[in-house]
């Protein structure tokens, strides 16, 4: 492991050595050569460990920059998943829209979100043109940005950017998206499934398959599996997503249901392809649950803006990592699904090192506990933090 000096230090390497070989004290103030010299070449080795470091931490996938940074992360990924970061995808609606029969919308109009919708500006395309055959008819449009960014919801109103002959301006989204949109896969999702894929073993239907099928699914953080209770040749596999708070569309569920059952890549022949176990009769998709917890914190002294902002970062990114336990698929080590008052302190103290408060409690859905177990695909969600 090569540790990286710093330009001071090697800046006093050289004078030193310069001084040991020579016999001389170098003087400090006024101009000097040797330390001029010892300066540049201080300089030049300092670029050589930075190379020396980027190469010694791009040959860990765990420690690896994305490709964008210069890094191998996405080149480790593909050995080992089989494909690249997912990207993001945009979100197509039907749209309602009155107007003559008979007329036309030609393909390549396009639709600006009003201000009260739930992505307000943003800009949807009618990739086909289309007659209506009936004074309200439905139309497909498809957002021009990828990503959650031009999500929309039912009943969400559109304006046409240009008049259509004989067609309303307005148009309203007809119920939930047909292709539901989705936010890119992160570097660190992407790294974290890559680790997946080389720490867990394939085991003909394990705990640890299950998580390595999943991560197929574009949309997909994380999955936790469970034999179903009561039903031995059945599996509940809970999705965790990178939207809403972790709580996953039908379609990403019918996608992780689906790589379940096959292998995505159509490259292999279908005899290869084939995943769910023989003496698995069912594989349940079923989205994480989100518990809200409410915590309060009693008569913390000194409290200040800035302080209640540290708290609340330290919580929130302690708590996020909170997730049910699957044996068979990480280590007991790892173990890291229970809540209680005296982990609340500790990321409490950890965050102000020096606060001083009474005390901590917490409730999950409205119920007050003093200890919880997340299991069975559920998180847990910060609903508020208060001060008593």
């Amino acid at each position: 492991m090569v540790v990286i000096p710093t330009l001071k230090q090697l800046y006093d390497g050289y004078i030193a050595a310069f001084e040991a070989e020579m016999q001389v004290t170098i003087p400090v103030f006024g101009k000097n050569y040797m330390r001029a010299l010892a300066a540049v070449l201080a300089g030049k080795d300092k670029l050589i460990y930075l190379t020396l470091g980027s190469v010694q931490k791009n040959i860990f996938v765990d420690t690896a920059d994305p490709v964008a940074m210069g890094g191998t992360l996405e080149r480790f990924g593909f050995v080992k998943l089989g494909r690249l970061p997912n990207a993001a995808r945009a979100g197509e609606y039907n749209l309602t829209v009155t107007g003559t029969i008979g007329a036309t919308i030609q393909a390549s109009v396009t639709f600006k979100s009003n201000d009260d919708s739930l992505s307000p500006g943003k800009l949807f395309i009618l990739d086909n043109a289309f007659t209506l055959t009936a004074t309200t008819d439905t139309i497909t449009v498809r957002a021009l940005e990828a990503g959650l960014g031009s999500r929309l919801l039912a009943n969400d109103k559109l304006t046409a950017t240009a008049p259509i002959a004989n067609v309303d301006s307005i148009a309203i989204v007809d119920g939930a998206a047909t292709i539901e949109p989705l936010a890119a896969e992160t570097s660190e999702e992407y790294r974290q499934k890559a680790l997946d894929a080389y720490r867990l073993e394939p085991q003909g239907g394990s705990a640890g398959d299950y998580r390595l099928w999943a991560a197929d699914a574009a949309g997909v953080v994380r999955v936790y599996p469970y034999a179903k209770s009561g039903s031995p040749n059945e599996i509940n596999v809970f999705v965790e997503a990178n939207i809403d708070n972790g709580v996953p569309t039908t379609s990403i569920l019918d996608e992780v249901s689906a790589v379940i059952e096959m292998d995505p890549d159509t490259t292999k022949a279908d005899w290869e392809r084939g995943r769910r176990p023989l003496g698995v009769f069912q594989v349940h998709s079923l989205p994480v649950t989100l518990r809200n917890l409410d915590i309060t914190i009693t008569n913390f002294v000194g409290r200040t803006t800035d302080i209640e902002t540290l708290i609340e970062d330290a919580l929130t990114t302690e708590i996020a990592k909170i997730r049910p336990f699957v044996p068979g698929a990480e280590p007991v080590s790892k173990r890291n699904n229970v809540i209680n008052v005296a982990k609340l302190s500790a990321i409490i103290l950890g965050a102000v090192p020096t606060g001083l408060f009474d005390s901590v409690s917490f409730t999950v859905d409205g119920v007050s506990l003093s200890t919880f177990l997340f299991e069975n695909g559920d998180i847990p969600f910060i609903d508020s933090i208060t001060y008593a």
